[in-house]
């Protein structure tokens, strides 16, 4: 007990510089990958951050991304016992594209994934758009799930708009047209994806301009920074490495209802929102962290998107208490839905 409270001490001090942190954590990302086999002869490229022999943790990565999205976590993973494991989803890095594109699917193919892992219990950590996989996957295995970290989630949007709610916080007409309108028209966004993979493939940095023009100031401070411009841009390329079908098949995934029990869900979870994130629809992570049974909800003002990048030990500090099953605690903000 003594050995894990130094530890959370340690994980809640932020490192002096933290450029050249990120810079650290990134160097050896490129030549983290492990290959399981699925039934079928059907391949998954994976990596595992932290203590190679420690406390299990299963991370699902935005999209677009990759399994790459969690060596900013390796040190302060490592110095926690924890064992991280991010599989890439069917469609980006090496893991090839999958059909049906259903939720339910995605979730049956990483139960496949957890077992071939040999995970009997472990903690889920989540971020972005590895949101509905992470809820889904822990209303599926119920008690096999220690506790559910979500950073900035996408939240079930269709579900969300289908409620009263939803029309005294209404999600942007942006936020509508990509994230339920243009999902569905698979003419239109798989051919651009591939072309963006092609760039992403051809002409290094090639996209490099383009995020921080779309994102909060809040956002373009962080990503201004060299290493974690270079943090972003191996994630996303690597992501594009085989296929442009990774994103697109989320996006699609995202447009639909999530047709989960949320009353499932029986983990512990902590969800952190910024209230200025500008990529995921805030309104629709607060409905999940409000439907979740067992969720404490992190406001975080003035924070947008990827605020994650100046903030991995609170995130693993938090799923340290999870995986060594420590009582659950309510000490951080708590935010009621809806705003």
């Amino acid at each position: 007990m003594a050995s894990r409270k130094k530890n959370r001490k340690w994980a809640m001090e932020l490192p002096d510089d933290l450029d050249a942190w990120t810079h650290r954590t990134m160097t050896s990302a490129a030549d983290n990958r492990h290959i399981l086999t699925l039934p079928g002869d059907r391949r998954v490229s994976y990596a595992i951050f932290g203590d190679p022999s420690g406390r299990p943790v299963l991370c699902l990565h935005g999209a677009p991304s990759s399994r790459l999205m969690f060596s900013i976590a390796d040190s302060e993973a490592k110095a926690a016992g924890l064992r991280l494991l991010a599989p890439d989803r069917p469609g980006c890095g090496e893991t090839p594209p999958m059909e049906p594109v259903t939720l339910a699917a995605r979730v049956a193919w990483l139960e496949e994934v957890v077992d071939a892992l040999d995970l009997e219990r472990f903690a889920i950590l989540a971020i972005s758009g590895g949101g509905p996989y992470a809820v889904a996957l822990a209303a599926k295995l119920g008690h096999r799930i220690n506790g559910l970290a979500l950073v900035s989630p996408m939240g079930p949007v269709a579900d969300y708009l289908a409620t009263p709610e939803s029309r005294n916080h209404p999600i942007s007409w942006s936020q509508h047209r990509f994230f339920l309108d243009v999902p569905r028209q698979r003419w239109l966004t798989r051919p651009i994806a591939e072309t963006i993979g092609f760039v992403y493939r051809t002409v290094p940095w090639g996209l490099g301009g383009l995020v921080p023009r779309l994102i909060s100031p809040a956002d373009r401070n962080i990503l201004s920074r060299p290493a974690v411009k270079t943090a972003m841009h191996r994630m996303t390329a690597e992501s594009f490495r085989v296929s442009g079908r990774g994103g697109t098949d989320d996006l699609e995934i995202y447009s639909a209802p999530w047709g989960i029990r949320w009353s499932d869900v029986t983990a512990p979870s902590v969800l952190w929102q910024g209230t200025s994130d500008p990529i995921v629809p805030v309104a629709a992570a607060l409905y999940l962290a409000a439907k979740l049974p067992n969720c404490r909800l992190v406001r975080l003002d003035g924070k947008g998107h990827f605020w994650i990048f100046d903030d991995v030990p609170r995130v693993i500090a938090e799923l340290a208490d999870m995986a060594g099953t420590k009582p659950y605690s309510n000490d951080h903000d708590v935010m009621p839905h809806p705003p």
